[in-house]
């Protein structure tokens, strides 16, 4: 009989694990892969951003739509506490320039390989390999069944992420174990995931990248949103954190205007004019340059505005001049697909934040049984939310299950 089993050894359930263990309750964590981790391994491209040191409006801000209830764990359970609790595992994190937090030494294997050692060290009982195949309550007790073995638990926590890189084990079994104990999902969508899009016309650009590119998203031909970010260009349609922290709102069909250059349209119409008026002798090619646009794009836009590279601004027609305004400042795309969950760094959808106390993680329906993480119907923008979500609430599950066992 243990006092609490928790599945899942990422980074919500380690931590769940070690703050139950150090309250003295016996734990068991169950992980289906040969190794703990696996996720924590590959975020941050191997360096693992872990958390983020913006204003915590900011931070809340992040979760989308859910910023009431991860700021009930987040709140409790910071960035600040999160870095100390580190720092006094002996692992030094840092803010860089754009606020994301990494360990010093830049190597998420830092990261897990001291969560393995406090996992030793407070004597959590760890069984890879071993993947849950059902869950029953039965007399204030969860029996939870692997392959070959049984666990009694007096308390459970389901921390298996979602169903995002499935290569590394994210199959979204959590889901299944959610709902034969009565919980319900919201829809399973891929998020932080590029975008393909149609008739490709920028896909000789692949690599080339915009600050703070100003995108309209439209469906049905009306607005639903305007973003700014960064954007990455890819060979089959558009990456960087303006696409990816709003993949999941697109679908097939949608289109998304571009604005290359973050000046309003008819601000840059109105720049445009009075720059090409003032120097006829110029080319317009040198003009639109002062932008600091990559070469490869003006040569583009010009041939889709028919504009030469070699003509003069007083040779540029009003029709040109409108047509180049359009392409530079509201490039239409259409989405032929958003990546799948293959590729998209974490799901949107899950267990019902509704059924789920958010300062405890314990579930409103079956007394005992927590969330944590991924698992949940929460999915932040990149820069580091999701980890520092999986951190918060497995806090909050293990102080909930602590408190409660006393």
């Amino acid at each position: 009989m243990y006092d609490v089993i928790i599945i899942g050894a990422g980074l919500g359930g380690m931590v769940a694990s070690i703050e139950a263990a150090k309250g003295g309750l016996k734990a068991l964590l169950l992980e289906k892969n040969d190794r703990p981790g696996k996720k924590i391994l590959v975020s941050g491209g191997g360096q693992c951003n872990i958390s983020n040191a913006g204003s915590i409006d900011h931070f809340l801000r992040s979760y989308h739509e859910k910023e009431k209830f991860v700021g009930k764990s987040i709140r409790k359970y910071s960035p600040d506490l999160l870095k100390k609790w580190f720092e006094d595992i002996d692992v030094s994190l840092e803010a860089r320039d754009d606020l994301k937090i990494f360990p010093k030494t830049g190597r998420a294997s830092g990261i897990v390989n001291a969560l393995l050692k406090q996992i030793e060290q407070n004597k959590v009982e760890m069984q890879l390999r071993s993947s849950v195949q059902h869950i029953k309550k039965e007399h204030n007790q969860f029996l939870v069944r692997t392959g070959t073995q049984h666990f009694l638990g007096r308390n459970l926590i389901i921390a298996t992420g979602g169903k995002s890189y499935p290569a590394l084990g994210t199959s979204g079994d959590g889901y299944r174990l959610a709902s034969a104990l009565g919980h319900s999902l919201t829809e399973l969508r891929p998020a932080l995931a590029a975008i393909e899009v149609r008739s490709h016309c920028l896909m000789e650009l692949a690599g080339v990248s915009f600050k703070k590119a100003i995108v309209e998203h439209w469906r049905n031909e009306k607005k639903t949103g305007t973003y700014k970010g960064d954007l990455l260009i890819t060979h089959d349609g558009l990456s960087g954190p303006v696409i990816l922290n709003h993949s999941r709102y697109f679908e097939e069909g949608d289109i998304l205007k571009l604005n290359l250059l973050s000046i309003q349209t008819d601000i840059y119409e109105r720049k445009l004019l009075e720059s090409t008026s003032k120097a006829g002798k110029k080319t317009v090619k040198n003009i639109v340059a002062e932008d600091d646009l990559p070469n490869r794009l003006i040569e583009r836009i010009f041939l889709m505005a028919g504009i030469s590279m070699q003509q003069k601004c007083a040779e540029l027609t009003k029709e040109q001049r409108k047509k180049l305004v359009q392409l530079l400042t509201s490039f239409p795309l259409t989405i032929s697909a958003v990546k799948g969950f293959d590729e998209a760094m974490v799901t949107a959808g899950g267990v019902s934040t509704n059924e789920v106390n958010g300062n405890t993680m314990e579930s409103k329906l079956v007394s005992g049984l927590y969330f944590v993480g991924e698992v949940l119907d929460v999915d932040g923008i990149t820069g580091g939310f999701n980890l520092q979500f999986s951190f918060s609430s497995g806090m909050a599950a293990a102080k909930a299950i602590k408190k409660s066992s006393q």
